[in-house]
């Protein structure tokens, strides 16, 4: 079975590091440009399918220079330095010529050790006891359809106390979890500034990094059932803020944490 997300990020080789890909419907946001998950999706996918990668995905930082809109994408990946167990990439998406999107990524096999901690998972209620994020047709982009959620805390458009949230996640149509898709799942949460006001303010990320603590064994566990994903936020104010992304398995594992910052009107 090909699933919805592997189809919609499924790259064209193009040798020695180049691909090109055609800017996906599916994964677009009501002004035009992709998502911005959708975009580092694309970045990884550049480097885990490089004949020269020798490790798993750990980190990427990216720089949202323009946003990507309709039409073929151009994406290069380039090997910066390899050492023993840990490689460095830069990966460059561009469209017509212009420079769109910056990349860096690293990727490393890392040996387990006897230290072994990590910050408390939230404790909620089941999937099931807590309401569905159900989209209101026409004003929220097709993608987030592609993700079932579940809100155990934290409303959108209405006056919260803090704009921290915590919801039940998985891909809708059961795709199994794995580096690519955490990447792209860590920029799902709507911006801080929708649980502050009930009225809407159109924004942007500008830049984003991701980091992924999960061993193949940890993400082969988590499967494709309910993750947890808890959002927090330190400031929103001069039309700027932040958000920080904690995404666990079900079993209470902390399988990656997330850091933007994005402009709003």
């Amino acid at each position: 079975m090909t699933f919805l997300f592997d189809r919609e990020t499924a790259l064209i080789p193009c040798g020695d590091g180049q691909y090109t890909i055609e800017a996906s419907d599916v994964y677009r946001n009501p002004t035009g440009a992709a998502f911005g998950g959708w975009v580092a999706a694309i970045m990884a996918r550049a480097v885990e399918n490089h004949p020269d990668r020798t490790s798993p995905i750990v980190s990427l930082q990216a720089t949202y220079i323009a946003g990507v809109g309709p039409g073929e994408v151009s994406v290069e990946s380039k090997l910066l330095k390899s050492g023993a167990s840990t490689q460095f990439w830069r990966v460059e998406l561009s469209q017509a010529g212009n420079l769109a999107i910056v990349g860096d990524i690293v990727t490393s096999n890392r040996r387990p050790v006897e230290l072994n901690y990590q910050i408390a998972m939230p404790e909620i209620s089941p999937p099931e006891d807590n309401p569905r994020l159900e989209p209101v047709p026409g004003q929220a982009p097709e993608w987030i359809r592609t993700y079932d959620q579940h809100i155990a805390k934290g409303v959108p458009f209405q006056v919260n106390d803090t704009p921290e949230t915590i919801v039940w996640i998985k891909e809708e149509d059961g795709r199994p979890l794995d580096r690519i898709s955490i990447i792209s799942i860590c920029d799902v949460p709507m911006p801080r500034t929708f649980f502050l006001s009930d009225e809407f303010h159109p924004g942007s990320t500008v830049a984003m990094s991701t980091y992924i603590y999960a061993s193949e064994e940890d993400i082969a566990a988590a499967g494709s059932d309910y993750m947890i994903m808890r959002v927090t936020g330190a400031v929103v104010r001069n039309s700027k803020s932040d958000s920080r992304v904690e995404l666990w398995s079900g079993n209470g594992t902390l399988l990656a944490t997330s850091n933007q910052i994005g402009f709003f009107r």
